[in-house]
């Protein structure tokens, strides 16, 4: 079962946890950890949890790890996401047709993404940071994000840096982008900064291997975390404006209850208009004669009774 959220507190239920005890939405996107070692954990639902392996994530869960840890999270596609030591990443943010997986959101630490080549059809990974998005279709890349600045280098294939303003720069195989916190416009040096390769985690200059496959059939059962600081989470969350979608919305929580009453499955009813609700949506709208956006738009809520809503 997921973890019960609290409906006097607004964050308890803001971030939510899919336990894969279920069949879900998008399950080929759905991130799945499937290494964890050192000091770490999922928060999620107002509560914390080991970052055991086998657990699915779901959106709005932040995954923190400690000094000298590595956590792995797999896609079916064969693309993943390694998560360097004292680091901070929110995954799937909610957005609107958004054509990407994610985004996610690395508010600090490390991250290594591997984008598998896949069809040419195929969403492109997209990791948000406070100083810039990047974008990579396939291939290989690691970031950093910290408090001046951030920066990543591509291992393979070739990304895309977009900044606040809206524009967007190529980086190719073997060169890094940086950009300051600030006005900075951020630059690409043609090699990997060394500065850069000497500070990221030693984990990463290896492949490791996919344990996906041994963990698809386990029943994951959440397991509490302790010593950290639930509280601190909601500070990250206000404080970073990219992620106010990930505060509960009781319009959102209203719809979710009324889904649930006409019988789609649509997880943990939490006030986030993730992606499991956006496909609830899809589907009542298409039985009602709707447009299916996945949206909350006008003829939706007034189908829902929830017209006074907004």
């Amino acid at each position: 079962m997921h973890p019960s959220p609290s409906l006097g507190v607004v964050f308890a239920s803001a971030l939510c946890l899919s336990l894969a005890l279920g069949t879900p939405v998008r399950a080929a996107m759905q991130p799945t950890i499937t290494i964890a070692e050192g000091t770490n954990a999922v928060i999620s639902g107002g509560a914390a949890y080991l970052t055991t392996p086998g657990l699915r994530l779901n959106a709005c869960d932040i995954v923190r790890t400690g000094p000298q840890s590595l956590v792995q999270i797999e896609y079916e596609d064969g693309s993943k996401i390694e998560i360097g030591p004292d680091t901070r990443l929110v995954f799937d943010l909610p957005s609107a047709g958004a054509a990407v997986v994610g985004p996610h959101f690395l508010l600090s630490g490390w991250a290594k993404l591997t984008a598998a080549k896949r069809d040419a059809k195929a969403l492109p990974f997209r990791i948000d940071t406070p100083h810039f998005e990047l974008l990579l279709p396939t291939g290989v890349t690691t970031l950093r994000a910290a408090a001046d600045g951030g920066a990543f280098f591509v291992e393979q294939g070739s990304a895309f840096a977009i900044t606040g303003a809206g524009a967007r720069q190529a980086v190719g195989a073997g060169r890094t982008y940086s950009r300051k916190a600030g006005p900075d416009r951020g630059s690409v040096v043609e090699r990997a900064d060394p500065a850069f390769v000497k500070a990221m985690p030693g984990a990463f200059r290896d492949t490791l291997p996919s344990m996906l496959d041994r963990l698809k059939s386990r029943t994951v059962q959440p397991r509490p975390a302790t010593g950290v600081d639930v509280a601190q989470a909601e500070a990250w969350v206000r404080n970073e404006p990219a992620l106010s979608v990930c505060l509960s919305d009781p319009t959102v929580r209203s719809a979710q209850e009324a889904l649930d009453r006409h019988g789609f499955e649509l997880g943990p009813i939490d006030g986030i208009l993730g992606p499991r609700t956006q496909a609830a949506l899809r589907g009542y709208q298409r039985k009602n004669g709707i447009t299916p956006t996945g949206q909350l738009d006008a003829a939706t809520l007034r189908s829902l009774d929830l017209a006074e809503r907004r």
